[in-house]
């Protein structure tokens, strides 16, 4: 069992050092077959296969909780870098997302609010007779 703290979070920094983590992450010793696409950095909790180092730390802080970003506006913290830009709009009230049909013109904070927007007002396969 690794070491965590108050809140039961892994400490995954004390699990183990930089050189190791790569190390453990990564199958047959670092011997590849040459495919560029094997996914050969392993999580140390599931095993999920990465292709890149970085996408395997940014996958374990779901086990660990880590949450390394923080919002200057308020107490939330985040995993990642992307979803803090994404919840800043909450306080900026920034809406890069515009709809593009005629006479429309609304904005939305989120491209899947903007999706679902066209979907529900300006498809005609969803509209229902």
């Amino acid at each position: 069992m690794a070491p965590s703290d108050s809140h039961g979070h892994v400490l995954f920094n004390q699990v183990l050092n930089s050189n190791d983590r790569a190390r453990a992450q990564t199958q047959g010793g670092g011997a590849t077959s040459g495919n560029s696409k094997e996914k050969r950095f392993l999580c140390m909790f599931c095993n999920k296969g990465f292709r890149y180092p970085q996408k395997v730390e940014i996958h374990q802080r779901i086990h660990t909780g880590e949450k390394p970003f923080s919002c200057n506006q308020c107490h939330m913290r985040f995993a990642q870098a992307g979803t803090l830009k994404r919840h800043q709009r909450v306080h900026t009230g920034e809406k890069p997302f515009s709809c593009t049909h005629t006479h429309c013109g609304k904005r939305f904070s989120e491209r899947l609010y903007l999706r679902t927007h066209q979907q529900k007002n300006h498809s005609t396969l969803y509209h229902r007779k």
